[in-house]
């Protein structure tokens, strides 16, 4: 089972993006209070860990077996209204982003998304993130 985690005292924006990613990938939300990011791996093989960075962004991090596989700064987090069909997963238009994640996560390679990751959210959002790997 894959769990998405945040920082020990994540700022709200982390939070929620967290849930949200969370929730559109399927899997649980887990609040780590003291827990550090090392134990967490022990009972669940696979984390997503998003961090907060003061200067850049989020960063969204993989981990399987508490090694970090993937990483990417979110650069930017457009969120708007819903207005077509709720995807499950992350919908990618670059192919690499697509060849990395899609062992791990739900994905799907579609070339004319609105962004390099797209998914839907809950109360009808949708997120753009943009990324640099």
């Amino acid at each position: 089972m894959t769990i998405v985690t945040s920082s020990r005292k994540p700022v709200p924006e982390i939070r929620k993006l967290a849930k949200e990613i969370a929730f559109a990938l399927g899997f649980q939300y887990v609040q780590r209070g003291k827990t550090g990011i090392r134990d967490m791996g022990s009972n669940d093989p696979k984390i997503i860990f998003l961090s907060g960075s003061k200067l850049k962004g989020p960063v969204f991090d993989l981990m399987i077996n508490g090694d970090i596989v993937f990483s990417m700064l979110i650069t930017n987090v457009k969120e708007t209204e819903r207005t077509g069909v709720f995807n499950k997963g992350f919908v990618t238009r670059e192919q690499d982003l697509f060849n990395f994640l899609s062992p791990h996560v739900p994905i799907t390679y579609d070339e004319k998304a609105e962004g390099p990751i797209v998914f839907s959210g809950t109360q009808k959002k949708q997120y753009v993130l943009q990324v640099m790997v």
